[in-house]
């Protein structure tokens, strides 16, 4: 509705008056529902091509998080646990971080800009006391995060049904109608999802469009409801969500007793649950016929475990891949050869091989992203895990 209404602004002014650039952002978090997907990026596609027919000096954006926090590099690389409320990382990486890493770039040093969001009071509680306890000034928010942005709600106070009766009333301006959009979310049970600014909202779902991987809430209904409604691929989606809640659960076995800093209490996933996971994510890659996960996740997600408390020996991707698909891995590093030299240089510095690996593959994780900040602490943190792995242990 929001984007209707800019568009519409712009097609009452003179083309002389256009002198503005205005962005369409959308986020797409790389796991979100299938079906949206689809429409997303067909609409955005409308609104490039009616722009420049119309010279409307619009540029339209699908931003995504880059390899390194998407949500399979998190969870399977890293071992982050499926998120929950009380420790929800994906919202931050996945939808904050792209739309304001693209503001500050198109920014520059000494730009300003208005962000326009469709937040409305009446989604949730939740977030009409979010929109109430900001100040308004001129009818404009500050961003939390961007210091040169405001932010504008132009449908703060409409109902749900109001939204729906305009947007049933109102063809878009860029071609087509709104009944696709209506059908999709009556099969979903769903309401709206719109770009997050902040994380003081629950992340989608209940009534919400959002990722089909969403453990946040304790039922994905919009999931649900597509299934219901002949979305086969959901079906076997929703399994794996249901996969996802059990390593959640530190009583299954699936987490470590050491967390990331090195103190007790419930860790990441262990090793054998991040190959499980990637295996499981491989058959239903292959059941929907869709790209679930890119060969530069996999790329990562074994740098990631070559650097683990428990380290994978460099392989095991490869092997998990091979074994799936019959397609070989490049292995650009773990040759026996240098195994047996890795063994050497570990006794020599009275170090276990495991340790010498798990530095060795953190200092080349930072050289990969070009950044030594937060190194030193990362490899003091390895050496401390070797002190306490091989401390003498006191009897009982």
């Amino acid at each position: 509705m929001v984007a209707g209404l800019i568009f519409g602004m712009l097609s009452s002014i003179s083309v002389e008056r256009r002198t503005k650039p205005i962005s369409v952002l959308c986020t797409d978090t790389r796991v979100e529902i299938p079906a949206i997907v689809g429409m997303i990026e067909d609409t955005l596609e409308r609104m490039r091509r009616y722009s420049e027919r119309e010279n409307l000096n619009v540029s339209v954006h699908l931003l995504k998080p880059p390899p390194t926090d998407t949500f399979w590099v998190n969870l399977i690389g890293r071992g982050y646990p499926p998120p929950n409320r009380h420790f929800r990382w994906c919202t931050q990486r996945m939808k904050i971080d792209p739309v304001n890493q693209f503001v500050e770039r198109t920014l520059g040093r000494t730009g300003q800009a208005i962000l326009h969001l469709g937040a409305r009071r009446g989604e949730s509680s939740s977030r009409s006391q979010t929109l109430a306890g900001i100040e308004l000034k001129n009818g404009l928010r500050r961003h939390p995060d961007l210091p040169r942005v405001d932010v504008s709600n132009p449908i703060e106070h409409l109902t749900t049904e109001q939204v729906w009766a305009y947007l049933l009333q109102n063809a878009p301006p860029w071609g087509g109608s709104n009944q696709e959009l209506y059908r999709l979310y009556r099969d979903a049970g769903g309401g709206e999802c719109p770009i997050h600014i902040d994380t003081s909202t629950p992340s989608c779902g209940n009534s919400r469009f959002g990722c089909w991987t969403c453990t946040v809430v304790e039922r994905d209904k919009a999931s649900e409801g597509l299934m219901a409604n002949g979305d086969e691929r959901m079906e076997s989606m929703l399994e794996f969500r249901e996969l996802l809640l059990e390593v959640q659960n530190p009583d299954n076995g699936w987490r470590d007793t050491r967390r990331m800093n090195g103190t007790e209490g419930n860790g990441p996933i262990i090793m054998k649950g991040r190959k499980m996971l990637l295996k499981e994510l491989l058959k239903l890659q292959d059941a929907s016929k869709m790209k679930l996960i890119s060969d530069e996740e996999l790329l990562l997600i074994q740098q990631y475990w070559k650097s683990a408390r428990e380290p994978d020996d460099g392989r095991g991707v490869a092997r998990i891949v091979n074994a799936h698909s019959g397609l070989p891995m490049h292995d650009l590093r773990n040759t026996a050869r240098l195994r047996k030299l890795e063994a050497e240089v570990a006794q020599e510095k009275g170090l276990s091989p495991e340790t010498l690996q798990r530095l060795v593959s953190k200092v080349e994780e930072f050289s990969e992203n070009n950044r030594a900040h937060g190194l030193l602490a990362e490899l003091t943190k390895i050496l401390q895990d070797d002190l306490k792995d091989n401390s003498p242990q006191e009897a009982a």
